[in-house]
């Protein structure tokens, strides 16, 4: 009866161990033998018992300093095997984070002195490996908290400790082959061609999106986002569906549709820098008769067409893009394009790039809420350029140099040069 038990335990904790970790193998390895070893003593004093009426006294002793030995090694098979599988879940994260420090400058026609800045942006989270078809996602960031285009906080307010929020917080799921659902705060499903500006690039939406890629290069991406709710009116949203195809040669294309609802003649939705140089109209609190408050006064119905060619020029990587734009129900104003290249990849220490986007986006081309915050300081009716160059001077570093050279509020009363220099240092862990 003693060999059976001793048997059934150890047999049933060596099958545990056969989902150990590699790292643990030599260990595991180890107390099996020590296991085996036991069983084959235990089986050899059993023989010599059963020879004798009544096993002498000696006999009794070595029996139970053998199962007390065993008791000992079950234990340590036991903590192997547990020690294993917190290894194990730990390997199912996958932590991420950077770090910028930020000198920023700007030369505004019509100011009366430049302004300069110092800002940081922080940020850290995970992923994490739930199962072979789940996948969760949280980052936290700095930044203030009314401005969903930026992350960055700025070094002031008398050493006044900055503000960390939520940035991320998603599940993923492979719900079929090649397809994937996400829901939460997530990154932008849709495809955006090279360094377009048409997007804020810190800019996270929260609802539910699908995205699709077959074998063959064709994608698909569609979503359903919240903008604002609210218990008396309607909730803005955003609905939209991209397709596109990865042709062979580097050259992929893609074409959308934006469709921003219960916007028109709605407030003006409440972040920084709003409404981001959209078409107005002052009314009351529901937009209805005479007031102060702002109302939106186009709806924002938006197609957008991207163009991406990637490939080599000698050993460097070079990618040309170019996109467009237009917002079907605005009268006037309603029209966007831009184009550009970056070559080269500032990744391996000693590696180096460099790029240039020219951009002009009407009034209300775009829905403001959405347009990077940089160009043209963050409005629409902006045009100009943007050049860019990085040089990553050791691992997981980079040193990043931009320059916006802007008109801003083009063709109207208000039009002035924006030019905007930025130099970053970043870290990446």
């Amino acid at each position: 009866m003693r060999k059976l038990m001793i048997a059934a335990t150890a047999g049933s904790l060596l099958a545990g161990t056969a989902v150990a970790a590699e790292g643990s193998a030599d260990e595991i390895a180890t107390l099996r033998q020590q296991v085996q070893a036991l069983l084959q003593r235990v089986e050899q004093l059993e023989a010599a018992a059963a020879a004798q009426a009544t096993p002498p006294a000696a006999m009794k002793r070595q029996v139970a300093e053998i199962q007390q030995v065993n008791d000992a090694q079950t234990d340590q098979l036991a903590s192997a095997l547990a020690a294993v599988r917190d290894a194990d879940w730990a390997r199912k994260l996958r932590w991420k984070g950077d770090l910028r420090y930020r000198h920023e400058q700007f030369d505004i026609e019509g100011t009366t002195s430049d302004r300069v800045r110092h800002r940081i942006r922080a940020r850290f989270g995970f992923d994490a490996k739930i199962s072979d078809t789940l996948t969760a996602g949280l980052q936290l960031a700095t930044g203030e908290i009314s401005d969903p285009r930026s992350s960055n906080a700025t070094l002031d307010d008398a050493s006044r400790r900055k503000d960390v929020a939520l940035d991320l917080a998603f599940i993923s799921w492979k719900a079929f082959d090649g397809g994937v659902v996400t829901v939460g705060k997530q990154k932008q499903p849709w495809f955006k061609a090279g360094n377009s500006l048409f997007w804020d690039g810190d800019v996270n939406p929260e609802g539910v999106a699908l995205s699709w890629s077959g074998k063959g290069g064709g994608f698909v991406n569609a979503w359903g986002f919240w903008l604002e709710e609210s218990s008396s009116r309607a909730d803005s949203n955003l609905l939209g569906a991209q397709a596109g195809y990865a042709f062979g040669g580097g050259l992929r294309l893609a074409a959308g549709y934006w469709d921003y609802g219960a916007v028109q003649r709605q407030p003006v939705l409440n972040f920084a820098d709003a409404p981001a140089g959209n078409s107005t109209f002052s009314a009351g609190s529901n937009c209805l008769g005479a007031g102060t408050t702002r109302c939106y006064l186009h709806d924002y119905n938006i197609v957008v067409l991207d163009a991406e060619w990637a490939g080599k020029v000698g050993s460097l990587p070079l990618a040309l893009f170019a996109g467009w734009l237009k917002n079907l129900d605005a009268d006037s104003l309603d029209t966007g394009y831009n184009a550009g290249f970056l070559l080269g990849k500032a990744s391996a220490p000693g590696s180096w790039e460099f790029g240039a986007l020219y951009q002009d986006v009407e009034k209300d081309a775009q829905f403001g809420a959405l347009l990077d915050s940089d160009f043209a300081g963050g409005l629409t009716q902006g045009r100009g350029v943007q050049l860019q160059g990085a040089w990553a001077p050791v691992r997981n570093m980079t040193v990043k140099a931009t320059m916006f050279l802007n008109e801003r509020l083009y063709d109207t009363a208000s039009e002035v040069d924006y030019k905007r220099l930025q130099l970053d240092l970043n870290y990446r862990f």
